[in-house]
C-alpha cells in the first residue's frame, strides 16, 4: 500500500492542520516512518493544502511485525 510521508519540514508546516472536524494528523508506520493515507489528497477539508499534501514522498507502508 502506497502512502505519503513527509520530510521534517513538511511534517512541521502540515501535522495537526485544522479544517471543520477535520485534523491532518501523521502516524508512524513500522519502520518508524510518519505517514498519512492517500486518501487525504481526495478530501475537500484538505483542499486548501492539497497542493502541499500532492509534494509529499510516496512510499510503501511498512506495518509493525506482529509478535505471537
Amino acid at each position: 500500500m502506497i502512502v505519503l510521508h513527509p520530510n521534517i519540514e513538511q511534517y512541521n508546516k502540515l501535522n495537526g492542520y485544522k479544517y471543520n472536524a477535520s485534523e491532518l494528523l501523521f502516524v508512524i508506520d513500522g519502520s518508524g516512518k510518519y505517514i498519512v493515507g492517500l486518501e487525504v489528497l481526495e478530501d475537500s477539508n484538505f483542499l486548501e493544502i492539497h497542493d502541499q499534501l500532492d509534494q509529499l514522498e510516496r512510499i510503501q507502508y511498512t506495518p509493525f511485525n506482529e509478535q505471537v
